[in-house]
């Protein structure tokens, strides 16, 4: 599947780095030599801290900026500072909003977010309405709700091209998370030291993850730093395309038991985007597998069903379906929607579990990593945003349902012949249509029989069932 984690990889840079000096890290700090262990901790609390001139530079400036908004309701970025046009901001969150992010909330009938994945769906929900395309989030990959910076290259993209954008921003977010990289780890060194001793940078740091009570959290900081890039755009312009289509999406989950809020699973899987394809040969809003695709859809030469979000809901509706039956809960079905039953099922065996917020928490595997760990919880920011899309995107149009009538072919019939009788164009056909290619409209291919056509809604008297060449 196509998702926001894994096929826009231009969009999403995760970069684990698994290097000796953490390795070196452990065997004092891991070491099964308790003993040895303490000792090198007594030591660690007499030695000088290391020194990080610019981000505790930084850190002074954001206390100075924050001091006047300690009792803001919600977490939101500050800018810090500006280095040859790039912005770097810190998130600031005051002790009410850090608490609140912790709770679970009701977000529709139907979908509630869990207390153990309450930060996660918290970060998720800012990746898609707080941070733009331009906007790079430094953040730690076992705890992603511990922002360390963000990085704005607004005033700078329109100067790149795509490739030189992503070079410039990898090139940046290696250098400073090489620079974290030390910070965490000297933290983890004197982790047992009062927060009010350690460095204005570290003390930022240990604020940010005081709610981590695991005793070894800076060195698994250290060893799991990723950058994700805003996505708040990428939502906007599927809310241009999405209105068209989701009510007859909606009516076909419904159709079979599933909650129609579960349809935006095609703003992660792609944010509608009727051109979407993987590497890995999933297509369509709804990034449908070929071999699941020819379980339940037409695919054919010049026809890909898999590719018109309305036919393509029936296939996602089963596979969804399935998932849930298979598995017993929503939170599970639908993150094997991105890892697959099979792979859920083999978590659910090695754990004894089938409580996703415990498999979140405590189980990874080579598969199960940050993508599928994340998806629930992704999924779940992204329906609080489009609960309030209103308020988040004022500036996308309003968009109304496509308004069509469905043909059943009742033998196979050529496109001049659905032209003629229907008095359509090729963009007609194009646009309500988009499981056609254009080149097989243009060449007035064959369609089969059963195929379901849609033409525009005009009168009455033009929906009539094709029986075949004319």
């Amino acid at each position: 599947m196509l998702g926001f984690f894994k096929t826009y990889k231009t969009q999403v840079f995760t970069h684990v780095l698994m290097l000796a000096g953490v390795a070196i890290g452990a065997y004092y700090f891991l070491s099964a030599d308790s003993s040895a262990a303490a000792g090198f901790t007594a030591r660690s609390k007499t030695r000088p801290l290391p020194a990080f001139p610019a981000l505790d530079q930084d850190a002074n400036q954001f206390e100075i900026q924050t001091a006047l908004i300690r009792n803001a309701r919600e977490c939101f970025p500050v800018h810090i500072r500006e280095q040859a046009k790039i912005g770097i901001m810190y998130l600031y969150c005051s002790d009410d909003a850090f608490e609140a992010d912790a709770h679970g909330v009701d977000i529709t009938a139907n979908f509630t977010v869990p207390e153990g994945i309450a930060r996660r769906y918290n970060f998720w929900r800012r990746v898609y309405s707080l941070w733009s395309k331009d906007q790079y989030v430094l953040h730690v990959a076992n705890y992603p709700e511990v922002v360390l910076e963000v990085f704005d290259i607004a005033r700078i993209a329109p100067e790149m091209s795509g490739i030189e954008q992503e070079r410039f921003t990898r090139g940046l977010a290696k250098a400073q998370r090489a620079e974290y990289r030390k910070l965490l780890l000297a933290l983890h060194a004197h982790r047992n030291r009062p927060v009010t001793d350690l460095t204005p940078a570290m003390q930022r740091i240990a604020r940010a993850m005081r709610h981590i009570p695991d005793q070894q959290k800076y060195l698994k900081a250290a060893t799991g730093l990723r950058v994700q890039r805003g996505q708040r755009e990428f939502i906007a312009k599927g809310l241009t395309v999405g209105p068209k289509y989701l009510p007859y999406i909606e009516q076909e989950f419904e159709a079979q038991g599933i909650y129609p809020e579960i349809a935006r699973l095609a703003y992660i899987e792609s944010s509608f985007n009727l051109l979407a394809r993987s590497k890995v040969g999933a297509s369509g809003v709804f990034q449908i597998m070929p071999e699941t695709g020819r379980q339940y859809l037409i695919m054919t030469d010049g026809v890909d069903e898999r590719n018109d979000p309305i036919k393509a809901s029936r296939a996602a509706a089963k596979l969804l379906r399935y998932n849930f039956q298979t598995l017993g809960s929503w939170p599970l079905a639908i993150t094997a929607y991105n890892h697959g039953a099979g792979g859920l099922k083999k978590a659910i065996r090695a754990t004894g579990r089938r409580d996703l917020i415990y498999l979140v928490n405590n189980y990874s595997s080579k598969s199960f990593q940050f993508a599928s760990s994340n998806f629930y919880a992704g999924f779940l920011g992204l329906l609080a945003t489009l609960k309030e899309s209103d308020r988040i995107f004022p500036e996308v149009e309003k968009v109304e349902p496509l308004k069509f009538n469905s043909v059943r072919l009742q033998a196979y019939t050529n496109i001049a012949t659905i032209k003629k009788r229907y008095n359509l164009s090729t963009d007609d056909i194009a646009v309500f249509n988009p499981d056609m290619t254009r080149a097989f409209i243009r060449s007035n291919g064959t369609l089969p029989r059963g195929y379901v056509i849609k033409v525009p809604a005009r009168e009455k008297s033009s929906v009539a069932m094709l029986t075949g060449h004319q």
